[in-house]
Order: structure tokens, then C-alpha cells, then sequence
């Protein structure tokens, strides 16, 4: 009877490690499936977004990261586009902390600065130079207002998402590789750098 208490022990803590496994395993990969995109976004080239507006204005925003950007990097770098936010969602946590343990005005202020000034330093830096040349190109146009030079630079953001949408696409599905994808984005940032640049000589 022990021999046989012995065995059905030890395989009930076999059941128990691997269900505890399991359990971690898919913790984790739910975990890593819900910060990828807060992390990493959607689309590592950057993103598209459209915005409606009051009395019938559509606003579009494109990003574009330089190609042969690393996962890290790119990662510093939506840190550091977005501290502001990010940084006061961090003050506002410590404000939150050391207000429910009693500390006094002045040390919640001086930990408040510390943080957002020594975190802005530290994003700027692993950020690095590469912060600089993320593209950002804007426009907008009116169904109230109509403007066939502001419908024409929407038109020319929603070309470049879509050819970006489709290389992605086409990676995904083995039609193109990672290599041919990443020529596709040279050629689109290319072109939305000398947009830019004809555009800031217009003016």
C-alpha cells in the first residue's frame, strides 16, 4: 500500500507541475499579448490614425519609423514620443503612493520632479539619436469646407499607409520576405522625406 500511495503521489505532483506550467505559460502569453501592442504598436513601421472632428473635419496621422529600426528601440522611442502622458501617469502614481502614507508636500513634490526630470533624461537617452528621424506627417480637410489641396494630402497619407497595410500583408502571408518588405518601407519613407522637404520649401 505504500509503494503503491508512493506512485500515485508522485504522479499527482507531476499533474500539479505541469498544470502549474501551464498556467504560467499562458499567463505569460497573455501578459506578452496585451503589452505587445503598448509596447511594440501595431505595425513596426509606425502607424496610421483618422480622426473625425467637429463640424465634419477628418484629421490624418502618419508615423514612420526609419527602417532597420530594432524592437527596443522602437519601443524608447513610443516612450519618448508619448512621456508627456506617460510621465504625468507617473507623477500622478506617486502623487497616489506617498499620499496614502502620509509623507509631507515636500517630499511628494521633490520625488514628483525627480521622477519626471530624471525619466525624461534616461528616455531621451535610450531613445537616442533615432527620435529625431521618425517622420510625422499631417493633414486634414473639411466635408463643410471642401479643399481639393487638403483632400489631395489626405489622399496622399491614406497611399502611403495602404502600400505600408499591404507589404505587411503580403509578409505575413510568406508572399513577400522580410527583406523585400523592408524595400517597401525604404521606398516610403524616401518619398514621405522628400514630401517633407517640398513641402517646407513651399512655404
Amino acid at each position: 500500500m505504500g509503494s503503491v500511495l508512493i506512485v500515485e503521489t508522485s504522479s499527482f505532483r507531476v499533474d500539479a507541475y505541469e498544470v502549474n506550467s501551464a498556467r504560467t505559460l499562458s499567463s505569460e502569453f497573455l501578459l506578452s499579448r496585451w503589452l505587445s501592442p503598448v509596447l511594440d504598436g501595431r505595425c513596426k513601421w509606425g502607424g496610421y490614425t483618422v480622426s473625425v472632428g467637429r463640424y465634419g473635419s477628418v484629421g490624418h496621422r502618419l508615423v514612420l519609423y526609419p527602417p532597420g529600426i530594432s524592437a527596443p528601440q522602437r519601443r524608447w522611442v513610443r516612450l519618448w514620443r508619448g512621456w508627456m502622458v506617460s510621465g504625468l501617469v507617473g507623477v500622478l502614481g506617486l502623487l497616489i503612493t506617498f499620499g496614502a502614507v502620509g509623507a509631507s508636500r515636500l517630499v511628494i513634490i521633490t520625488a514628483c520632479v525627480t521622477f519626471y526630470v530624471f525619466g525624461t533624461v534616461v528616455v531621451a537617452r535610450r531613445a537616442g539619436p533615432v527620435r529625431r528621424q521618425v517622420l510625422e506627417l499631417t493633414a486634414a480637410r473639411s466635408h463643410l469646407a471642401p479643399d481639393a489641396g487638403h483632400a489631395l494630402e489626405c489622399g496622399y497619407l491614406a497611399t502611403l499607409a495602404a502600400t505600408m497595410t499591404s507589404a505587411d500583408a503580403a509578409l505575413a502571408s510568406g508572399v513577400s520576405s522580410p527583406p523585400e518588405h523592408e524595400m517597401v518601407w525604404w521606398g516610403v519613407f524616401t518619398n514621405a522625406q522628400e514630401h517633407l522637404a517640398a513641402a517646407r520649401n513651399d512655404r
